[in-house]
């Protein structure tokens, strides 16, 4: 019944593809599902592993704080604190925006796993002057690969999905797209 509503709605406003009715749901402009599955995979699996890695990093951080320099004392708890919200807002801006096909949000989830999680996973993982211990390299490696592949696969979403959105776009703009009523 949903999608007779979205049909009727469509045809209303003058987005049908024809002006025949028809009982298949993708006979209206729009129906195409254009949410990626692979990043939502991603998301699904990354969402279950994030508090694993919390428990990981925060229960390495705890085993090594005492023999941290003075400087990664502090720097340490902070990164760790940061990586943790934005991992938070940053699963929860992709989900919207994958599911719900929105594009701000998932460019908010692209921009910050590119300019923020990205960079601070690479320095848990890499920085050579703090102690490093093997069950944080492991959690911080596969957080790296989410971040990673998620990055590589919702530019390629975001690119389908304008693409998508500026085709609806303009055919509602177009004035040989509306219903002429008589």
């Amino acid at each position: 019944k949903q999608w007779y509503q979205r049909r009727v709605r469509g045809s209303r406003l003058g987005i049908a593809k024809d002006n025949t009715t028809t009982n298949r749901p993708d006979n209206f402009l729009g129906s195409e599902i254009i949410s990626s599955l692979p990043l939502q995979m991603s998301l699904f699996y990354n969402v279950y592993f994030a508090p694993i890695w919390f428990t990981g990093v925060a229960t390495s951080l705890q085993l090594k704080h005492s023999e941290l320099p003075a400087v990664y004392k502090a720097v340490t708890p902070t990164v760790l604190l940061i990586m943790s919200i934005l991992e938070v807002i940053r699963l929860y801006c992709g989900y919207v925006g994958n599911l719900k096909e929105r594009v701000p949000e998932l460019a908010v989830f692209w921009m910050v796993t590119l300019v923020l999680q990205l960079p601070l996973c690479l320095f848990s993982l890499l920085n050579s002057e703090a102690i490093i211990l093997p069950m944080e390299v492991s959690v911080q490696a596969i957080l790296l690969a989410f971040v990673v592949v998620e990055l590589i696969v919702s530019t390629s979403t975001i690119s389908h999905m304008t693409s998508v959105q500026e085709t609806k776009f303009s055919l509602l703009q177009s004035p040989d797209s509306t219903e002429t009523t008589t």
